[in-house]
């Protein structure tokens, strides 16, 4: 049960992530939106690194961090560039759902099937999980199902990337998270500043100095702390859960966070939710208490 509860936390983590990021990304380029919020992160590990006057024990945890941080930031890439072709609505649905089969298919191949309740609530989340990912677009199925067969593989790819990320962190096996966790971002830190370097909008920024940016830091700032602390706070509660409870069904469950999103986007932005959002929701919900069944019936 308690893999599940930290799976849920997880999920709420991601979603505000998700919800915030979308927030901080109309005013700055959403890079510059992962770059900072990632050393805020960063400096915040490090203090606390620092003021418990620990060695940064570097094992195969470290490695292992590594292959997310880098994993992280390929696919953060990857789905930015499907949002600024403004498709989300075919892309998103496939990438959320690629990120939950891919560890999910890896934990079933190590560890067996679960048992059929969960392996019902399993496939329920399936279908809620791309319900609730497509954005306010109100796009009929039919219409994404019709051009998914044109733009498959980015998607596929992204999502492929993410699931991957979800694996190595199940990998981790430290107790002690605050050197994976700093790791992971240090790396994510340093190819962010590469690829950003690379892009040939940098040059536009360095023509024009940084006062444009910096002009709008105040008004995102605590939105910027709150990502970070989100994220950090997801992925530990991940990697704990993974620990505690079935890749399978830890990553089920981290996958719904879309469903986190389109809540607060109703709840905080008055947005509507569509039929096909609310069935996704409901089916969420059914899905949880289904692979929750078990866990409940054992304790």
């Amino acid at each position: 049960m308690t893999g599940i509860l930290l799976g849920l936390v997880a999920a709420c983590g991601w979603g505000v992530v998700d919800f915030y990021g979308g927030v901080v990304s109309r005013r700055w380029p959403p890079l510059w939106v992962v770059l900072c919020s990632m050393c805020l992160a960063a400096l915040s590990l490090l203090v606390v690194i620092l003021l418990r006057g620990a060695a940064l024990a570097f094992g195969d945890d470290g490695y292992w961090a590594m292959a997310v941080g880098t994993l992280g930031v390929f696919s953060l890439t990857g789905f930015f560039r499907l949002l600024a072709r403004g498709n989300m609505a075919v892309s998103a649905p496939i990438t959320a759902l690629t990120t939950a089969i891919i560890p999910v298919l890896f934990g079933i191949l190590r560890s067996g099937l679960p048992a059929s309740t969960q392996l019902l609530g399993i496939f329920t989340a399936f279908i809620a999980i791309p319900l609730v990912a497509r954005g306010s677009e109100n796009v009929p199925i039919q219409v994404i199902l019709r051009n998914a067969a044109r733009t498959l593989w980015e998607p596929i790819l992204v999502g492929i990337g993410f699931g991957l990320g979800l694996i190595c962190m199940d990998q981790i096996d430290a107790e002690d998270l605050l050197a994976p966790l700093f790791i992971q971002r240090m790396t994510s830190i340093s190819l962010l500043l590469l690829i950003l370097w690379l892009r040939p909008g940098l040059r536009r920024f360095q023509s024009a100095g940084m006062s444009p940016l910096l002009s709008q830091l105040r008004p995102v700032f605590i939105y910027l702390w709150v990502i970070a602390y989100s994220d950090l706070a997801a992925n530990g509660a991940f990697i704990l859960a993974t620990q505690r409870g079935e890749l399978s069904i830890v990553a089920v469950i981290g996958s719904l966070h879309p469903a986190i999103t389109v809540l607060m986007a109703h709840t905080i932005d008055n947005e509507q939710l569509h039929r096909a959002q609310t069935a996704g929701l409901a089916l969420a919900l059914v899905a949880i208490v289904l692979i929750s069944l078990r866990c409940w019936s054992e304790c």
